[in-house]
């Protein structure tokens, strides 16, 4: 038996941001979370069984320091990740338990800075946040999370070369049920990383309730597929990145399919004891679109945003977003109010942030 020391870490962050965004005619101001950084806290923790071989936790849950609540529920859980796992560098890291889906990984590597965050986040998470709703975070349904999963990582010494591919079992309900294969999951990833250069792509697939016959959006009762893919390169003063992603639902009732798609470009400047983050982004809807646009809405977003350093775990940051909705898109701003159909959406982010 291996006689080793484990080690536990306690980290997180905690942001908080004044936002004023427009959508239409209707305008709010309010004071939210994880306008810069996403508000949370976690453990981790590793132990050294020897021979190479590693058993590793990470626990890590939400934060809304505006109302002083946790997680998207409003009390403290560990929805954001919950993971068990052995690791080795010789053959790679299995995981069990609630983990990020590898398309997802592969999009907030590409989307940019600041890529599922405030005003200034990719236009693919706004769309995804309204999309799936109050589910994207429960377990119920989700591009960026699945629960009951098993994943396995690639070792770290490929040459540049990493990759991941997860299932999950879904909701666990016995076979005969209607509802026997309700939230499955498969996904995978492949990337390679030399330098100053990183690409990759992704793509998963989850199982709607067949239970439910009658889906009115994207929902829980729908067949979700994730394609994306992405890549970035850093100069000597300067990085660059974009990607493609592609959105698919199939109400398992038969209602008409639906799509959205779209590309995105990103680059971070360092300027002084901060960075500028410009950012550009498009998106097409077809299909059964009726969570957000009728089939042949188009959405362009368009951002800028400023970080200044205090400290290495502390900055300030300040952004402002525009997006141009036309043939009946209806895409908003997160923190601002709900889109409106072929109006645009423009908001300020101002706030900061301490990560520890």
């Amino acid at each position: 038996m291996a006689l080793a020391q484990s080690s536990v870490t306690v980290f997180g962050v905690v942001d908080v941001g004044i936002t004023s965004a427009k959508a239409g005619g209707n305008r709010l101001n309010a004071l939210n979370s994880s306008q810069g950084k996403t508000s949370l806290i976690g453990f981790r923790g590793k132990e050294d069984l020897g021979g190479g071989n590693q058993a590793e936790f990470w626990l890590e849950g939400g934060l809304n320091p505006d109302a002083g609540t946790g997680g998207s529920s409003g009390s403290l859980g560990f929805e954001r990740r919950s993971t068990i796992g052995l690791s080795n560098n010789a053959w790679g890291e299995i995981r069990l338990g609630r983990d990020y889906t590898p398309s997802y990984n592969i999009f907030t590597a590409f989307g940019g800075p600041d890529t599922t965050t405030g005003v200034q986040a990719n236009l693919f998470q706004t769309i995804r946040q309204t999309a799936y709703n109050a589910a994207s975070q429960s377990g119920t349904v989700d591009r960026t999370r699945i629960s009951n999963s098993v994943g396995y990582f690639l070792p770290r010494n490929l040459g540049g070369v990493y990759g991941q591919f997860s299932v999950s079992f879904g909701d666990e309900n016995p076979s005969g049920t209607a509802a026997s294969k309700a939230r499955r999951y498969i996904g995978g990833n492949l990337g390679y990383r030399s330098g100053p250069l990183n690409v990759g792509i992704g793509y998963g697939k989850m199982e709607g309730t067949r239970a439910v016959t009658a889906p009115s959006a994207i929902a829980a009762t729908s067949d979700l597929e994730d394609l994306t893919l992405g890549a970035s390169y850093k100069f000597s003063s300067f990085e660059i990145n974009g990607g493609y992603n592609s959105l698919k639902w199939k109400p398992v009732g038969g209602a008409t399919s639906g799509k959205v798609d779209g590309f995105y470009l990103g680059a971070t400047i360092p300027v002084g004891q901060g960075s500028f983050r410009l950012k550009y982004a498009t998106a097409e809807f077809s299909g059964n679109a009726t969570a957000l646009t009728r089939s042949g809405g188009k959405a362009d977003k368009y951002s800028v945003g400023y970080v200044y350093n205090l400290s290495k775990r502390t900055s300030l940051y300040g952004g402002v977003a525009h997006v141009s909705n036309k043939n009946g898109a209806s895409v908003g701003l997160i923190g601002g109010p709900a889109g409106v159909a072929n109006a645009s959406s423009t908001g300020v982010d101002l706030g900061i942030s301490h990560s520890f």
